[in-house]
């Protein structure tokens, strides 16, 4: 079985190297793909993060695995017919998925089920779905940055998605639009959440909690450009000024949420009831007989 598993592998490696380069040239070129370099890092660390619930899970394999490992070259099959990379690399998922199960059994695919799930995220974001949200994001983010700058003092009318100041005009490009800005972050937030909480529902509250804290910094990302253009004059809206603003809001925003993430856990652990020590345990380091005790 060993034997016929690292053939495979092998043989699968081959297969799907050139997927991989095409996948690499997406998160190079595609500016919704960028994020897609991060996940199969991340899908490592949670890997290793469960490694010992993983080692004790692996067992027998299992020879519907090779099944498995059927369907997803099917749809390698079909992404290749429709020149679609989005189906190609979603097959990616179903093989790793049979080569687990084929090696080690279906225990060990349970516990590495959502690290191999993860690496869905690192396909290109599908462009119909970038294109649905774009244009109200950029609204949004030049409605906030409006609001905010009459609420400093800086005298600015918003329209569409642009912003008149006194000594410029702002516009909230595409690139602007703070879908790529949420899109990493979920990428980084969503194995955190994994490792850091207990329960699925504050899980599931942190990585929700992504998604507007993202809206929100984009806005307040535009807010702070349009006072450094205020201030300094026209040229801090682009450049380097532009993007060292856009790096240390992304940062402090992924460091707002990790916080609150600990905080979460915290109020976690510190709900649960302590822990009771068995009668048992204490007579045994004590070295007193248990007393019997009415119930």
């Amino acid at each position: 079985m060993r034997i016929l598993w690292a053939v495979t592998t092998l043989a699968l490696s081959g297969v799907y190297a050139p997927v991989f380069v095409d996948l690499a040239r997406a998160w190079r070129f595609d500016s919704y793909a960028g994020h897609g370099m991060l996940v199969p890092p991340c899908a490592a660390f949670l890997l290793w993060a469960n490694r010992a619930r993983l080692r004790a899970a692996a067992g027998r394999g299992d020879l519907s695995g090779i099944l498995v490992i059927l369907l997803g070259l099917s749809i390698l099959a079909l992404g290749r017919w429709e020149e679609s990379l989005l189906i190609q690399g979603l097959s990616i998922v179903v093989v790793l998925a049979g080569i687990v199960l084929l090696g080690f059994g279906r225990r060990c695919l349970r516990e590495a089920a959502f690290p191999i799930g993860f690496l869905v995220l690192m396909v290109p974001l599908p462009r119909p779905v970038a294109d649905a949200v774009t244009l109200q994001l950029q609204r949004f983010a030049a409605e906030f940055a409006g609001l905010a700058l009459d609420a400093l003092g800086i005298q600015a009318f918003q329209t569409d998605t642009l912003i008149l100041l006194p000594n410029l005009t702002l516009r909230v490009d595409e690139g602007c639009n703070g879908l790529r800005f949420m899109i990493t972050l979920l990428t980084l937030m969503i194995p955190f959440a994994r490792v850091s909480q207990r329960d699925l529902a504050r899980k599931l509250f942190l990585v929700a909690l992504t998604i507007p804290a993202a809206v929100l910094a984009n806005g307040v990302r535009i807010a702070v450009i349009g006072i450094a253009a205020h201030s300094f004059g026209p040229q801090v809206a682009v450049g380097l000024v532009h993007n060292s603003i856009a790096k240390v809001i992304w940062g402090l925003t992924l460091l707002l949420l990790m916080g609150v993430g600990l905080l979460i856990r915290r109020g976690s652990d510190r709900g649960k009831p302590p822990s009771r020590v068995p009668t048992e345990a204490i007579a045994a380091q004590t070295g007193e007989a248990p007393q019997a005790t009415r119930s």
